[in-house]
């Protein structure tokens, strides 16, 4: 009887001193999805039109994200964008500074200063908002000839978006993809240059403003080859990487009240999620966070088939709306993104994950 109470006693401690010693594992890259403008509603009539067949609403941590600014109890996406990129609310408009004007470090400059390579992939023009707010710092979110000389700093290894004409069709006429092809950047203009390009750095350069819709003309598999691109190029640095994907006509989508529209663009984010979660899968030490700046319509599901994949839905606002949105996670470090968070702890979760410091 002795012995047994030994042995089980010897066994409770192993337990117990193995579950001190054991440390959450933490990723060596991060992949951050930004449906601008997508909210509950907006990812439900997606998984219906999918057959439930969609990648980022099946991860197996969720939670939700408080998206007010520091001006305004509905956000906009230059606030939204820079909450998530450097962990401080902003005035709607503003552009990763604060309300004085003064620069917030982002995420991108942080990890770079720490040998991690960055990268920003968009449907809308790259010097939009949101990819503005993890590359730029500038008081107007439309000052976009302002905010494209911030990428000759070089703070994105990878960036994929439209917005030629606020690089080389300028008002003070400079070409600055002559300065970014000297700073060793293959600027490329399709989606065949862009897949074929072996740079280790790239500036894809898509369209002239921001790309069409996928019904007017936009290749479906542009934001998942993108993406993939963008896999490929930043995973060859052994430091890892911080990638940042934006699905943006969800939002653009959400304010013309166009229904069909609009699930088409979540299915899109979807498709591009699907590439970065084969990559995880693989890695084993890649974390994705799906998630939005802001949710755009005030979208309400009305009605629909599950057996049809049909959805119908009515919209309370050509703007955007104050809820909460909705956090998805999969990956090393997913089980912090649980639970109801402001968009500002999203940018702490990733720095201490990451072990990075400003």
């Amino acid at each position: 009887m002795k012995n047994r109470f030994r042995i089980l006693a010897i066994m409770l401690i192993m337990i117990i001193l193995t579950a001190a010693g054991r440390k959450e594992q933490k990723p060596l890259n991060l992949i951050i999805f930004i449906g601008d403008g997508m909210g509950t509603d907006q990812v439900y009539a997606g998984m219906t039109a999918s057959g439930f067949n969609m990648t980022f609403p099946a991860f197996p941590v969720t939670g939700f994200s408080i998206t007010y600014s520091a001006n305004r109890y509905i956000t906009d996406s230059a606030a939204g964008g820079t909450a998530i990129s450097t962990g401080e609310k902003t005035n709607n408009g503003m552009i990763a500074v604060r309300p004085d004007s003064t620069e917030i470090p982002t995420i991108f400059e942080i990890a770079r200063k720490a040998g991690l390579s960055t990268g920003a992939v968009s449907t809308s023009t790259i010097t939009h908002a949101t990819p503005a707010s993890f590359i730029a710092h500038d008081a107007s979110r439309g000052s976009y000839e302002e905010i494209a000389k911030w990428f000759l700093k070089g703070n994105a290894d990878v960036f994929i978006g439209g917005g030629i004409n606020h690089f080389s069709a300028r008002s003070d006429s400079a070409d600055l993809t002559v300065d970014l092809k000297k700073m060793g950047y293959d600027v490329v203009y399709n989606l065949p240059d862009l897949k074929n390009s072996r740079s280790s750095r790239i500036a894809g350069l898509m369209a002239e403003e921001g790309l069409p819709y996928i019904d007017e003309g936009r290749d479906p598999d542009f934001l998942a080859a993108a993406t993939a691109k963008a896999l490929e190029v930043l995973s060859q640095n052994k430091k890892g990487f911080v990638l940042m994907v934006e699905g943006s006509q969800i939002d653009w989508a959400a304010h013309d009240n166009n229904m069909k529209r609009t699930v088409e663009e979540v299915l899109d984010l979807d498709r591009a999620v699907k590439i970065a979660y084969d990559f995880a899968r693989k890695s084993g030490n890649t974390l994705i966070v799906v998630t939005a700046d802001h949710e755009t319509g005030g979208l309400s599901l009305t009605g629909g088939s599950i057996e049809e994949k049909t959805v119908s839905g009515t919209f309370g606002t050509k703007g955007h709306s104050a809820v909460m949105v909705p956090v998805f996670a999969y990956g090393p470090g997913a089980s912090s993104f649980s639970g109801v968070q402001d968009n500002t702890d999203l940018f702490h979760d990733f720095m201490k994950l990451l072990s990075l410091k400003k």
